[in-house]
């Protein structure tokens, strides 16, 4: 707290600007990096790095021992807009909030997706079970089993027409009700 006390006693400003701020703990790990795209680190899992799909600016946690374990972020990449906050397992996503939108095509996401931990250890692996999801005026909440195919879906399209389906293990539909039955 000092040195940002006599970095803005000396420079005489209100503003510090910096690329990149690594918190290290005691050991010497990141705990926390706040940066922007171009210094945006690497996902490091049990010490081992990995590339990571996109090049966003924000703010990465870590545990203790250096593992990324979640984030704030922020990427706008060909047109289009994506803002996630995300909290890790051990080795993977584990809860996911986002926004996205398309300048271009005004396409726009917005949604929750929380996932069932990956046994296997497999790093950045892990098994989608909820998406709760609005997509271009349609509203969604999908449950999955731990393969992954849909079990039961619950949609409001953007008509404001609701639909529940239910599916089976190959992910064929078992069950939907006669439209009259939802419609008042």
């Amino acid at each position: 707290m000092g040195f940002i006390a006599y970095l803005l006693w000396y420079n005489h400003t209100d503003i510090i600007q910096f690329e990149r701020i690594d918190i290290k703990g005691k050991n010497g790990e990141n705990r926390i990096v706040i940066s922007n795209e171009s210094h945006i680190p690497s996902p490091i899992v049990n010490g081992k790095e990995y590339k990571r799909k996109m090049t966003p600016a924000g703010l990465i946690f870590y545990d203790k021992n250096g593992s990324e374990r979640g984030g704030l972020v922020f990427s706008d990449q060909d047109n289009t807009n994506l803002n996630v906050i995300a909290f890790d397992y051990q080795n993977a996503d584990a809860i996911g909030i986002y926004s996205q939108d398309n300048a271009l095509t005004d396409d726009f996401k917005a949604g929750l997706t929380i996932n069932d931990k990956d046994l296997s250890g497999k790093p950045g692996y892990n098994i989608n079970r909820i998406n709760l999801v609005t997509e271009n005026g349609n509203a969604s909440l999908v449950m999955k089993d731990a393969n992954e195919i849909p079990r039961l879906i619950l949609k409001v399209d953007s008509l404001g027409t609701p639909s529940i389906e239910m599916f089976n293990k190959d992910g064929l539909v078992t069950w939907r009700p006669p439209i009259k039955q939802l419609i008042p």
